[in-house]
């Protein structure tokens, strides 16, 4: 499994393409990059190539497969995705004299007219390539050299990083049976369990590489320092995070009992980016390479015969960060679940993730430098992150389909103008949607109890 899954690594290396314009000193800013001269382009689907396609369907079925046709077919709903689109290639091919057929995961650059997403679209790819190609692979070779298994993340075949045109090609996963969980339901403790065990390794591989090695992960591989400050400019970053912040506290004003968290959210909200920069910076021996991103729609997953998850795949690597895993930790608990199944089995998740931590570290001759109860006391410290990511990911994961603001109608506004959007259909889904309400409670209630709130 560990072999085949480097070898995708190794075979998704052919990225193309300038990140931010020159190149830098990791590997795939390194490489040579073909000239574009096309006009630019207006959709996502104009971005994929029939070059594109050959090259990725090489990587998945060898040299020897000869590509005969290429489609482009949708599969995901409005509001499965967000910073780029997700849509797959049905391909027919022919190869050891046979005509045969795969399916292909492309995610593009999404195309939007507001011209403040572009230097955020450019990050987010160059980081996500980044993973699946630098980073996957240097900590599967650990996970291999102490008898673990890899992490579990498809394949990435092809990447082409032309700023503005970008598009990964990914093993599509639903040929192996695996799917979203209904980000409606909330995730439960079956399903939360396989995501801890996998976090636990991905943290642990990345402790074990920083023991092997005197290299400074993230000054080797830059693209990891870059933040939500860096991906929207440290202004509209801030009215990010005041906006999200202002916008719990006025659903807070509006319901019976809440004033008191209300008036706190708005004496924190001109605080809050300061507040989000402190929780994410890196607090050693509490130092790993975090998925960033974990939360419902970054998951897929496998079930048995009887309907029980019995494996996941970790997806979306865009906002890798190295920080605490009690960030990833918390990001996992406040966007993904409801209040109860959060707040009921929060000591076996925690242990769960502690456990599998421990388990790869000590397979690897080291030592976990915390103990479990100095985990949980550092999973409260970054309890604040947490809430911050509620607020900002909450009414994304429970507004419907129909309701999800489309970017592309908002052809001539600014970020102001995008804030305001999503202000008033957050507002509105209070009394429309049942799921925000309850969901946002909780984690009030939790903030409260855990005295982050006071």
């Amino acid at each position: 499994m560990c072999d085949k899954q480097e070898k995708g690594a190794v075979n998704g290396r052919q990225a193309e393409g300038a990140v931010n314009g020159k190149q830098a000193d990791n590997a795939i800013e390194r490489q040579q990059f073909e000239a574009v001269n096309e006009a630019p382009q207006n959709t996502y689907r104009s971005l994929i190539t029939e070059s594109h396609v050959k090259q990725a369907l090489k990587a998945q079925q060898g040299s020897s497969a000869q590509l005969l046709s290429w489609t482009v077919t949708d599969f995901t709903n409005k509001g499965d995705n967000y910073a780029c689109v997700v849509t797959s290639i049905d391909v027919r091919y022919h190869k050891e004299g046979k005509d045969r057929k795969t399916s292909i995961v492309a995610k593009c650059n999404p195309c939007h007219i507001l011209p403040f997403f572009n230097e955020f679209s450019t990050i987010i790819f160059q980081k996500e390539v980044g993973y699946y190609l630098e980073l996957l692979p240097l900590l599967n070779a650990q996970l291999s050299r102490v008898g673990c298994e890899p992490i579990r993340a498809p394949h990435c075949y092809f990447a082409h990083l032309t700023e503005q045109n970008e598009v990964i090609f990914l093993e599509d996963l639903r040929q192996e049976g695996f799917k979203m969980f209904d980000r409606m339901k909330g995730m439960d403790k079956a399903h939360a369990v396989l995501v801890l065990k996998e976090l636990g390794k991905l943290h642990a591989a990345s402790i074990l590489y920083q023991k092997e090695t005197s290299t400074v992960l993230e000054d080797k591989y830059t693209y990891i320092q870059k933040d939500f400050q860096s991906m929207f400019g440290e202004v509209n970053f801030k009215k990010m995070l005041v906006s999200y912040t202002e916008n719990a506290a006025e659903i807070a004003e509006r319901i019976v009992g809440y004033k008191k968290i209300a008036d706190w959210l708005k004496d924190f909200a001109s605080n809050s980016s300061d507040v989000f920069l402190e929780q994410i910076k890196k607090s050693p021996p509490f130092d790993v390479l975090c998925h960033g991103d974990c939360w419902i729609n970054n998951l897929l997953f496998k079930y048995d015969e009887t309907g029980v998850p019995v494996d996941v795949r970790l997806l979306d690597f865009q906002i890798s960060r190295k920080a605490s895993p009690a960030t990833d930790l918390n990001y996992f608990m406040y966007t993904s679940f409801n209040g109860p199944e959060r707040k009921d089995n929060l000591e076996t998740f925690l242990n769960v993730y502690y456990e599998s931590l421990r388990e790869v570290l000590e397979a690897g001759g080291t030592k976990a430098e915390k103990t479990s109860q100095e985990l949980r006391e550092e999973y409260h410290k970054k309890n604040l992150f947490g809430l911050i990511m509620g607020m900002m990911v909450v009414p994304i994961v429970v507004t419907q389909a129909g309701e999800v603001m489309d970017l592309d109608d908002i052809t001539d506004g600014d970020y102001e103008t995008l804030v305001k959007e999503h202000r008033e259909r957050m507002l509105k889904q209070l009394d429309s949607n049942p799921l925000l309400r309850p969901r946002l409670l909780s984690i009030f209630d939790e903030m409260l109890e855990y005295g982050v709130i006071s």
